[in-house]
């Protein structure tokens, strides 16, 4: 009976180390790991975040989310990407200025 106790502890121990292992609060375990080089069309981008060394990652990027909701990871040193980074603050900051949505027509 104690040697069953005592395996039940050990099994127990042992996957609590494994669950702390696997890093499963670790916020690096979402990183992107290269960047794209295609450009990305605003029109496609709902927001952007910036991940480096300060968010537990290697590689410093942009991670622009798209209206589907797909990760593309970008350089935060090519152009086009501050250009489009600098397009989105405008964008929150005066969401009044935006293009209202085309209304689609009602068939009759």
């Amino acid at each position: 009976m104690a040697l069953r106790i005592l395996l039940s502890l050990l099994l127990l121990a042992a996957s609590l180390l494994l669950h702390q292992a696997e890093g499963v609060d670790n916020p690096a375990s979402d990183c992107c790991l290269k960047t794209s080089q295609k450009t990305i069309p605003i029109k496609l981008v709902k927001t952007y975040s910036i991940q480096g060394p300060e968010s537990g990652c290697v590689l410093r990027a942009v991670v622009f989310t798209t209206k589907k909701n797909m990760k593309i990871c970008s350089s935060p040193t090519d152009p086009t990407v501050q250009k489009l980074i600098k397009s989105l603050d405008n964008r929150r900051k005066n969401p009044s200025q935006r293009k209202p949505k085309r209304q689609k027509r009602k068939q009759v």
